[in-house]
């Protein structure tokens, strides 16, 4: 057996990611070590590490966040590497260069690359000199009569976004020169707040488009391939919800002339380890490129259960020196794949974020489907972090088999304690557009108020399970004293 490529992984960050990441360090024979708040002490990453250390307060500016913490946290525990999973610090280029000066790998592309694709602007200008096509944009934004004088020329409706960050965050869809001014004011308020940059852009908005993804591996050597494409087009406040692998939209021919785009471009721009160039592609097809994530997707998952590959431990590999030792023709997609992410959210109302006690939890098993998570019963769910609790996916020979699976695998979760997307999640899986391959970025907008018709039988145990979780928290029964 060869070593291990590190002898001990620092994994800076939490939940379901965190936990996914320790798994390949022991097929590996590698170590890994956790960071966790306060409020995480006993959650599931902390007890499936071999090491945990504590960063600080609750707050992740006062944990997760926090750079200083999270380097004293590695070095302190022998780390000669650290693995920043998605969000947090995944990707902020300071904190990769300040794992390097500390002496340690930082499993991610260079500080130099995430600068130019973390920056929207930077990013749009890096791809399209490669030959990727990009939506008509308006880079250099200070005012909103700039943003009219471009709606005017290009069509409205428009979208403005952060020109720093992710996740949705900061975007602000306007349809007419009325709604400008507000929607430029929201999007650089949130900006700020998210990300400590108040700078936007605008892109002309693609009507009826579709959301596509591909995943790609690079490693220090100049070898590039992709993994084919997902499709996120199920999404909601521009976070996505369901993903699929592949697109039931793209035809061979153009499958091969996308990810030949993206092998070219992430090699022109040096990149290195995993990551994700994300298409809209719309109604006649045309593919216009969005962004390029320099971390791990939440969704990485479904890419995995088509093509064999585990991404993360890819990346373990490659940030140690190691060559791809395949090529192009070696990547053999077989089946779809179809994920579902679980969210402390209530979609009745708005997605509001959902926490408490979960105080029942039957997660799914059997044949054909896998479960990411970070949660068990018992565990509080806290209020400072992003509303991931597990992701659920599940494959079959084609895609109606994979829907059927994912179904049934729906039926089988149960959690009570807090409130849930599961039963949106089923109402999806059974919407005709969905099952026809109708889909694009509006469609839970447009069809949320049919999604959420449904009957809350599940609000009678969500109050049945806080009142015995207060009782129980209270040291009483629920018979009385």
């Amino acid at each position: 057996m060869s070593p291990p490529v590190f002898r001990k992984i620092f994994i800076a960050n939490r939940g379901e990611i965190a936990c996914r990441a320790v798994r390949p360090c022991r097929e590996l024979g590698i170590r890994s070590v956790v960071g966790y708040s306060d409020c995480d002490e006993l959650s599931l990453h902390v007890k499936l590490a071999d090491e945990a250390v504590r960063l600080g307060p609750s707050p992740a500016s006062m944990s997760y966040l926090d750079i200083d913490a999270v380097l004293r946290a590695a070095r302190d525990s022998g780390c000669d590497a650290v693995f920043p999973g998605y969000g947090f610090l995944a990707e902020n280029p300071d904190f990769a260069e300040a794992v390097e000066r500390e002496g340690m790998v930082f499993i991610g592309p260079p500080a130099r690359v995430m600068r130019i694709l973390g920056d929207k602007i930077a990013a749009r200008r890096a791809l399209s000199a490669s030959g990727v096509p990009v939506t008509p944009g308006l880079e250099d934004v200070e005012n909103a009569e700039q943003i009219v004088a471009f709606g005017k020329r290009v069509g409205w409706p428009l979208i403005i976004k952060a020109t720093a960050g992710g996740g949705g965050k900061g975007m602000r869809k306007v349809s007419s020169p009325h709604e400008v001014e507000e929607g430029l004011q929201a999007a650089r308020s949130v900006a700020e707040k998210a990300f400590g940059k108040a700078s936007v852009y605008v892109e002309k908005f693609i009507e009826g488009a579709r959301h596509i993804e591909f995943q790609f591996l690079a490693d220090r050597h100049g070898n590039v391939i992709h993994l084919g494409e997902r499709e996120c087009s199920i999404q909601r406040q521009h976070q996505k919800l369901v993903e699929e692998a592949p697109s039931s939209l793209l035809t061979p021919e153009v499958r091969k002339r996308m990810g030949a785009v993206v092998v070219r471009a992430m090699k022109e721009v040096g990149y290195e380890t995993a990551g994700t160039l994300e298409f809209l592609v719309d109604r006649k097809g045309k593919f216009f490129a969005l962004e390029v994530n320099t971390r791990i997707q939440v969704e990485h998952t479904v890419t995995e259960m088509i093509s064999g590959f585990d991404i993360i431990r890819k990346m373990f590999k490659i940030a140690g020196g190691e060559r791809l030792s395949l090529t192009q023709g070696d990547v053999l997609l077989r089946g779809h794949a179809i994920q579902c992410r679980i969210n402390a959210e209530d979609p009745k109302h708005g997605f509001a974020p959902s926490f408490g006690r979960i105080t029942f939890l039957r997660q799914i098993s059997g044949p054909f489907v896998r479960t990411e998570s970070g949660i068990y019963q018992g565990w509080q769910v806290p209020p400072y972090y992003d509303s991931l609790l597990s992701k659920i996916c599940a494959v079959g020979k084609d895609r109606d088999t994979a829907i059927e699976r994912m179904r049934r695998a729906l039926r089988e979760f149960e959690i009570w304690g807090v409130k849930t997307t599961v039963r949106l999640l089923k109402e999806i899986l059974s919407h005709p557009d969905f099952v026809s391959g109708d889909i694009h970025t509006g469609f839970i907008e447009e069809n949320i108020a049919h999604l959420t018709e449904y009957e809350d039988l599940e609000e009678e145990i969500f109050k049945v399970a806080k009142f015995v979780a207060e009782v129980s928290a209270l040291g009483g029964n629920v018979h009385g004293a």
